[in-house]
């Protein structure tokens, strides 16, 4: 059951005056462009925070976009910068705090790479009510929220809550030292006003030094970035979709209502499911039977099922760990895209826990399996794959990928920088021109978020684990997507035959869709 905390606190009569004064100064400075902090001067499309970022109140409404590259904060002043004030532990360096109407994002630097979900104490404190008087009194603030983002728990005014019931996000899910995170403002049992102090510790290291945390204000803004809509593919190309069934749920009955729906409103050109769990016919009779995919497809499994509206030539299955392959899917794609296309389609090991049927950690597991991908690609641009296609011909690899650990196996698919060369040949550019191949990097459809994978049912926070890269020497993408019907309005929803509940209910991951025509 959904936790409501209440708000149920008193506030002295002189402290409101107090704090409304305050305010009241702190926003007459900023909207007058006072400006004497010393980490970054004025300008007319970002302003800088407010002069006294400890003792007053900054504000910075900005159209950020959780996506794990931080491109959007570049322009963006950070509103505390405690670089080389480290010690043994985590240090951390640096806050950037912005808002949108319906978001407040933070980005925050530390001094070395880690894992944000796990193995750290890393802490956020919100001063919620802007209140020293009322919470957990930490760093000299009175937190409504306490959240530690290594255990995936928090407090909210004493109750223990889940990630869920705050609607806290983050990226990137690999190891970094710069992390994107938001929370939703509409969840009242945590945002009660318009003014909040923030603090963040970490071992012996706190954020800010002194005591009372960084004071934010949440001015008006129309601040708003353009996301994605279901558009369907343009006349000449193709509708990739990748997506993870959770186990084998297309052959649920109880779901398969949520499934035809999600199908009938991509309309998918080629479909790449991972968890299939049955053979390619078991999936075919189901999907073209149940689901509403046209009984005119081809269908083939290697490693992983595909569908596909175009006739599949040929497949080939990609050696990676013992239990674990990939496959690749040639395609005959000449009449909506003109040329052939090369499919590969991937789901490596999940989670980060140690240990498997050779004794390999997950990480590395993980790392066997896009290597063999990378020396097929390598092998493919040589003349040397199994297809023998020409030069040029174009590819895209798509999947769950479950990067969670080392930031390497995102970094080996896109570039093709093998590891364990002593297996697999040398390093290659993968891309036709020897460039990297193109993250596509979808965005929700109605959302700042690049997650693709998000369940009230773990304790880890919504996450990135589905991935489409693509050969953009021969490729351009048209038009991309992640569909979260949670997200979208009635209107959305009716308009394109959908149900609110509908990628809750078929499964934990979310259809991520790419459009492709020819360069």
């Amino acid at each position: 059951m959904r936790f409501q905390a209440e708000r149920s606190f008193i506030v002295p009569a002189l402290y409101r005056v107090i704090s409304l004064t305050v305010l009241g100064v702190a926003l007459a400075f900023s909207l007058a462009g006072c400006d004497g902090t010393g980490t970054g001067g004025n300008n007319d499309e970002n302003p800088s925070p407010s002069s006294d970022p400890v003792g007053g109140f900054s504000s910075q409404p900005a159209p950020v976009v959780i996506d794990g590259q931080n491109d959007d904060w570049s322009n963006l002043t950070p509103l505390y910068d405690d670089t080389g004030d480290g010690g043994e532990g985590i240090a951390i360096e640096k806050l950037w705090v912005a808002h949108t109407d319906q978001h407040l994002f933070l980005r925050l630097i530390v001094d070395r790479q880690i894992d944000l979900l796990e193995n750290n104490d890393l802490t956020l404190y919100l001063d919620a009510d802007n209140n020293p008087a009322t919470g957990a009194s930490s760093l000299g603030l009175g937190a409504e929220l306490e959240w530690i983002f290594g255990q995936r728990t928090g407090r909210l005014r004493g109750q223990e809550i889940s990630h869920d019931e705050i609607q806290i996000s983050s990226l990137p899910t690999v190891r970094s030292d710069e992390f994107e995170i938001a929370l939703d403002r509409s969840v009242e049992s945590v945002f009660s006003g318009d003014s909040i102090r923030i603090g963040v510790s970490s071992g012996g290291d706190r954020l800010p030094d002194e005591d009372g945390g960084l004071g934010y204000v949440f001015s008006d803004t129309d601040a708003t970035t353009d996301a994605p809509s279901l558009n369907h593919p343009p006349a000449s190309g193709v509708r990739l979709l990748s997506y993870n069934v959770l186990g084998g749920s297309i052959f649920d009955p109880d779901v398969q209502s949520n499934y035809r729906r999600i199908f009938g409103a991509i309309q998918p050109d080629i479909i790449g499911l991972q968890e299939a769990v049955r053979s390619a016919d078991e999936t075919e009779r189901v999907v073209e039977g149940e689901l509403g995919i046209p009984d005119t497809w081809d269908w083939a499994k290697a490693g992983n099922v595909l569908g596909s509206r175009y006739p599949i030539k040929d497949t080939h299955v990609i050696p990676g760990t013992e239990d674990t392959s990939s496959g690749a899917f040639l395609l005959d794609t000449q009449d909506p895209l003109g040329d052939e296309l090369i499919v590969v389609l991937m789901h490596p090991p999940c989670c980060n826990d140690d240990g498997g049927p050779d004794q390999r950690s997950r990480d590395e597991r993980r790392q066997l399996v896009v290597d063999g991908v990378a020396a097929f690609l390598r092998d493919v641009k040589q003349g040397d794959g199994p297809f023998g296609v020409a030069q040029g011909t174009p590819v895209a690899v798509t999947g769950d990928m479950n990067f969670v650990g080392d930031p390497q196996q995102p970094r080996t698919l896109r570039t093709g920088e093998i590891v364990n060369t002593d297996r697999f040949g040398p390093s290659a550019s993968p891309d036709w021109d020897d460039s990297p191949l193109l993250d596509t990097n979808p965005r929700q459809v109605a959302a700042p978020f690049h997650t693709t994978w998000t369940t009230s049912e773990s304790s880890f926070s919504p996450g990135r684990l589905d991935y489409t890269y693509v050969t953009d020497s021969a490729l351009n993408v048209a038009h991309e997507f992640v569909l979260n019907t949670q997200r979208l309005s009635d209107a959305a929803l009716s308009e394109n035959g959908l149900r609110r509940n509908d990628t809750v209910m078929a499964s934990d991951h979310l259809p991520l869709v790419v459009d492709l025509t020819l360069r």
